[in-house]
């Protein structure tokens, strides 16, 4: 009788599966280990994830692990079980959400290479003369490259008779630097660098500077991918030292200082749920400091989950400062053999805090006993690629199964924060700014607000629109849209004229319909600072398209607020709301909050007014109720992205959808995308709506025909609980 023998099932990126054989006992749980193993019929390795160990006889042919090469797991264990609750609705597998969610660099992979040897190619062919010096030249080349160039029989009778190697070797993947910022914005340095350059590439090149003075932070290269910048453009501006490469410096890790807590703080043991709601960034750090004492003091591990590189800075340098190397933190922007041991750092017996994005969730602490989520409503809670994990979703399941306490900011909270806020204990910043309402067209009018700006103290103007202008033909009576986009081009102050979305320049102001000449319309950020020093030049006044993460002003202008809502999304109320209570609470509680906009009777407006945010969320609940949308109902959204306009192919999707899905009683509706025409495609969606209490059964029926209808066509994207509709 055959004995039993520990065999592993393993996942890979591709969500396949495989048994694998241990060739001997081991003396630890594997599950959430990375392993090496080869790959069936392929002769080459890969890296997979253990997601079971169990015991069974052997049979003939199950390969065996190559081996282990971490002292720890990658993931953490528990995460297993997150995620596979989650596959279904999210339309994914095991396999492809671990990888997802663990680092890039983990994912090795088996090469083979031919390499050169200390002999010299003395009376030998011509042919084999060149595969030398290209050896030589190179050091090592992929076997499968070489034998694109040269006969792999002479290649392999070379190895046959010691005149070079062919190895097969492990391979870590060369990570590079993900996170970009511009070197200079000065548009005269940059066109000066740039001035041989081809017309279409110089164009994108300041297409990029624009965008990085949009977002005003440093960006992904996947980012600038998505929103239509080339990789040629991004290698040729690092080339030339437009672009460079963010990293942070850190202090580097002394196991000495672990010892023992440092005390700084009086230990804070918080509720099992808390909402800080509209505290000061300042106040919520020192909240959390105590919170973190009494992490460490237990032994534990504190996760601090944070939505932007410019947070992870502050928090890092404010907990560093207390708590030395017990504050470990984990960004893509670290150079890649620092991110590698903050990641497995993670997993050491020492208490500690871990900083890092949301993304990151499942690192492998050993011990969590706390999770923080920053500003819980932020979009960076939603992933914007396969698997669209709702992150925050994720992090709260991780939380309860753990038994860790659970401590969220909101400013002001989500909708979906707001109906379970009765779960947590809430603790609310006080203090209400005077407020005044400007309901004209231009506030500019009347001068009124000029005598407002005049006052002492610092001033904040924020302006929702970047840009100077939009434009706008007499003639036509339009305003004047992207050719590639539906959107309206922007005005700057030096004159450029271009797509926000697409990057598309305008060669002159002049009407593409009718040939006439354009003039500004409407106001942008760069506009409304140019009116405001013209008249006041002497005033303490910061511009910003947004609010800042921080700090407080004696007097907060929100002017053409109402441009938030021009474009038709259910989320649009929402992200107007927090978009005032946040600039609100920029204001002092004795300040001055101004807010400009003709949407009087808007529940956001009313609720900001008078101070009363719940008459907000009680509307704001009612509508999603009635329409059928998040958070009450499971909702996805069928993206059908076509190069030509061509309803008829929509409509043809959309039918055999409604078709497939109608016995299950699921509603499937059909639209035109709000901005139909946007980076040259047209955009046709279909929605599909399930109950929020659905039966698994009909939900893996749905998921089934919503992942059957992805795969068979490359140009439909399916995104289960959408964040945005636009």
């Amino acid at each position: 009788m055959s004995p039993l023998l520990p065999h592993l099932k393993v996942v890979f990126p591709n969500g396949r599966s495989e048994i694998y054989l241990l060739e001997e006992e081991i003396d630890f749980d594997p599950v959430g280990y990375r392993v090496l193993v080869p790959l069936k019929g392929s002769g080459k390795g890969a890296t997979a994830i253990v997601v079971k160990k169990f015991l069974a006889k052997p049979s003939e042919g199950t390969p065996l692990i190559d081996s282990f090469p971490d002292r720890c797991p990658i993931i953490n264990p528990p995460a297993l079980e997150v995620l596979r609750n989650n596959l279904l609705e999210y339309l994914t597998t095991l396999g492809e959400s671990i990888f997802k969610l663990i680092p890039t660099w983990a994912d090795w992979y088996q090469e083979t290479y031919v390499l050169a040897v200390d002999k010299k190619p003395i009376g030998l062919p011509k042919a084999v003369v060149r595969i030398f010096e290209k050896l030589r030249k190179r050091g090592k080349i992929e076997y499968e490259k070489l034998k694109k160039e040269f006969d792999h029989r002479v290649i392999r009778l070379l190895e046959e008779h010691h005149l070079l190697k062919i190895e097969t070797r492990w391979v870590a993947p060369k990570v590079e630097e993900e996170f970009l910022k511009p070197a200079t914005t000065d548009r005269e340095e940059v066109l000066r660098r740039i001035k041989r350059a081809a017309a279409k590439r110089r164009d994108e090149v300041l297409r990029v500077i624009s965008l990085f003075e949009e977002f005003g932070r440093p960006l992904e290269r996947e980012e600038l991918k998505e929103l239509g910048i080339s990789s040629q453009t991004i290698r040729y501006m690092l080339d030339r030292g437009l672009l460079q490469r963010v990293s942070y410096t850190l202090e580097p890790f002394r196991g000495s200082v672990l010892k023992e807590p440092r005390a700084v703080y009086t230990p804070l043991d918080p509720p099992d749920r808390w909402e800080l709601r509209n505290l000061p960034l300042g106040e919520r750090i020192e909240k959390l400091l105590a919170v973190a004492e009494w992490v460490i003091s237990q032994g534990g591990d504190f996760l601090i989950l944070l939505p932007e590189l410019e947070l992870i800075e502050k928090f890092h340098r404010r907990f560093y400062g207390v708590f030395g190397d017990r504050a470990v933190v984990y960004a893509e922007t670290l150079p890649q053999k620092e991110r590698i041991k903050n990641w497995f750092l993670a997993a050491q017996g020492f208490g500690k805090v871990f900083i890092t994005t949301p993304q990151w969730l499942f690192v492998p602490l050993k011990n969590l006993k706390a999770v923080y989520i920053e500003d819980e409503g932020h979009p960076a809670y939603k992933m914007p690629r396969r698997p669209y994990f709702n992150l925050k979703r994720l992090a709260f399941e991780y939380a309860r199964l753990l038994g860790a306490k659970l401590i969220v900011s909101s400013e002001p909270p989500s909708v979906e924060q707001f109906l379970i806020s009765k779960t947590f204990e809430v603790e609310e910043g006080k203090g209400e700014p005077q407020k005044v309402l400007f309901e004209e067209k231009d506030p500019f009018e009347g001068g009124l607000i000029f005598e407002y700006l005049r006052r002492e103290g610092r001033h904040l103007i924020l302006v929702p629109k970047r840009g100077y202008s939009n434009l706008f033909c007499p003639r036509c009576g339009k305003l004047v849209e992207c050719p590639r986009c539906e959107v309206f081009l922007t005005l700057f102050s030096d004159g450029r004229v271009e797509c926000p979305v697409c990057g598309y320049k305008a060669e002159s102001r002049e009407c593409p319909r009718c040939g006439g000449e354009t003039k500004p319309f409407g106001y942008g950020i760069e506009r409304v600072e140019g009116v405001v020093k013209s008249h006041l030049p002497q005033g303490e006044f910061t511009f910003s398209t947004h609010p800042p993460l921080e700090g407080e002003f004696d007097s907060v202008y929100v002017l053409f607020a109402d441009s938030i809502l021009s474009v038709p999304d259910f989320r649009k109320g929402e992200e107007f709301f927090r978009y005032l209570v946040k600039a609100k609470n920029r204001t002092e509680k004795c300040g001055l909050f101004i807010l400009h906009t003709q949407e009087v009777e808007h529940h956001a407006v009313k609720a900001l007014l008078e101070g009363n945010e719940k008459l907000f969320y009680l509307q704001e609940v009612e509508f999603r109720k009635i329409l059928e949308l998040p958070p009450f109902a499971r909702l996805y959204l069928v993206a059908i992205n076509l190069k030509e306009e061509n309803e008829e192919t929509a409509l043809k999707l959309y039918r055999e959808l409604k078709t497939a899905l109608k016995p299950l009683g699921v509603e499937v509706e059909y639209s035109k995308a709000p901005t139909f025409r946007l980076r040259e495609k047209y955009r046709y969606q279909v929605l599909v709506k399930l109950p929020l209490k659905v039966d698994r059964d009909t939900l893996r029926k749905t998921a089934g025909v919503l992942k059957d209808l992805r795969n068979r066509y490359r140009f439909v994207k399916v995104i289960p609980g959408p964040r945005s509709l636009v």
